[in-house]
């Protein structure tokens, strides 16, 4: 009887001291930070990854010791949830007044978050004093924010800033490859890494171990295959982009395959499915059912000698591995490679890169402007620096050093143009890409036959590439409607407005639209 009451009673108190706690947190902590004249502002964002949330306390710290009337709260999201958790903000109008723009399109965009095109063409404030102080806060961006400015190509605003730049790599065990190949220098094209996978297998032969050469998982797997097929496309891009433009959109490389003039027994199409297996032989078996965490944690645990992944996991690598981990761009076949060399140009450039962290300010912020100064302080010389080093990534500001043993995470500037994917990935409902993800399967492993898979995408894929595009004109056809009120509301606009010229982007813009759209129309009906 005693027992079942000090059980009953310990169950309460823990109640007690779980509600007391919360109620210390909502109530009393907050009142020991503010008082009637300080200011607060959230930060919303996705960035959960080793070092980022550590990165903005830095930042957030460095700029309330500058403003100490200011509290700045970030709100991490689990990047799963993000896209439902920030349209329903943004909707309910409690978004945070700094918020992520992962995932959004240009109506959320244009609809919720406020241009910042007025403000940059002004130096940033807080980089007095440096390099960058008369510099215009645009041009302080390694890509002067084309990145964000292409996320609206309708208004062509500016509705947010990017912190960083993402690279892909392949990550590797430089103790583990000196073992096995006698040399910690990682493979220089697609054929040394090759090599690699052989000298891996005959270690494993030796000693007993089951090391794959490149822990594999799904989502990394398809990146993988982005960086590296289209080294099979890069002369075909030369004669095929329809517009010269040296480049081949899905929805083109689409109208070339329904036209006739492709398919996937067209040599670089075939080759790329080629390329496809023999990697896909290098990674861990059932891969395309292997989540991210597990690829990481293989490679951790050393049962994999290598992995491809994104810039944003090395801090996590550094941090958690026992083991010195050197980083490489994916090794890509060389133009003098006897089985893939003969559609290659060379080695691709990343200067474009891969934009992370991009940040806004909700139109209903009740702080814009300090939201605003925020944003400033982020983006300085100064904040970067630290930010970079901390979070172990490279900053999208313009010569802020990269963080320590991190050089090779830096976008390789020189090379050549880069081919097409073969996959249709992001392309319209993604009927097409999910037709072919389905089915690629039949194409990799041991039983894998590549003739097979090609004939089953000639004969089926049509069918879906026909779909995506109704769908995709359906989008245009909107955005055509959508056009006619922004230009109609810039021409009523005072002759003085600022605004009242874009009514000359809006109409070339809306006159494209309509141009794409009857020229496709004719490939949704069979």
């Amino acid at each position: 009887m005693n027992a079942a009451r000090l059980r009953q009673s310990l169950a309460i108190g823990i109640l007690l001291a779980v509600f007391g706690g919360s109620l210390w947190h909502v109530f009393i902590r907050p009142r020991q930070e503010t008082g009637p004249d300080t200011v607060e502002i959230q930060l919303g964002h996705w960035l959960l990854q080793t070092g980022m949330r550590e990165a903005f306390d830095h930042a957030i710290a460095g700029y309330q010791k500058l403003h100490p009337h200011v509290r700045i709260r970030q709100i991490p999201v689990p990047v799963r949830s993000y896209a439902a958790w920030t349209r329903t903000q943004l909707i309910g109008e409690t978004a945070p007044d700094i918020t992520g723009m992962l995932t959004l399109n240009e109506e959320l965009i244009s609809r919720y978050y406020l241009p910042l095109t007025p403000h940059l063409d002004r130096p940033n404030p807080y980089n007095a004093g440096t390099e960058l102080e008369n510099v215009p806060w645009r041009d302080t961006f390694v890509d002067g924010l084309t990145a964000i400015r292409n996320l609206t190509p309708t208004s062509g605003e500016v509705c947010g800033v990017t912190l960083q730049v993402n690279t892909l790599r392949l990550f590797y065990n430089r103790e583990l490859l000196r073992e096995i190949t006698g040399s910690d220098e990682p493979p220089a094209d697609f054929a040394a890494l090759q090599e690699v996978g052989r000298q891996v297998a005959a270690y494993n032969a030796r000693t007993g171990r089951g090391l794959v050469t490149i822990a594999g998982c799904g989502p990394y797997a398809r990146q993988l295959f982005n960086v590296l097929l289209p080294s099979q496309t890069q002369r075909l891009t030369l004669e095929a982009s329809p517009n010269r433009n040296l480049r081949v959109f899905p929805i083109e490389l689409a109208a070339l395959i329904l036209d006739g003039r492709l398919d996937y027994d067209s040599p670089e199409l075939r080759r790329s499915l080629d390329l496809m297996r023999d990697v896909s032989a290098l990674m861990t078996p059932g891969f395309t059912q292997i989540q991210r965490d597990e690829a990481i944690y293989a490679y951790l645990q050393q049962n994999a000698l290598m992995l491809f992944a994104g810039s944003w996991d090395y801090a996590v690598l550094a941090q958690d591995g026992s083991f010195t981990t050197g980083m490489v761009p994916l090794p890509l076949p060389s133009p003098d490679d006897a089985r893939y060399g003969q559609h290659v140009l060379g080695p691709v450039s990343e200067a474009a890169g891969y934009p992370e962290a991009m940040l806004g300010i909700i139109r209903s912020s009740r702080h814009p402007d300090v939201a605003l100064d925020f944003l400033h302080y982020l983006t300085s010389r100064a904040a970067t620096a630290d930010f970079a080093r901390i979070s172990h990534r490279i900053s999208a500001i313009v010569g802020t050093p990269p963080p320590p043993d991190s050089e090779q995470l830096r976008p390789r500037l020189d090379g050549e143009l880069n081919g097409f994917t073969v996959d249709f990935g992001w392309f319209a409902a993604d009927l097409s890409s999910n037709f072919f993800q389905r089915n690629i399967h039949t194409a990799i492993g041991p039983q894998g036959d590549v003739a097979a898979f090609a004939a089953t995408l000639n004969a089926e894929l049509p069918g879906h590439l026909r779909q995506d595009i109704a769908w995709h004109l359906t989008r245009i056809r909107r955005d055509v409607r959508r056009l006619d009120a922004q230009v109609l509301f810039s021409l009523t606009l005072p002759d003085d407005h600022p605004a009242r010229a874009n009514w000359t982007r809006h109409a070339e813009v809306q006159h494209m639209r309509q141009l794409e759209n009857l020229y496709y129309r004719r490939y949704t009906a069979p």
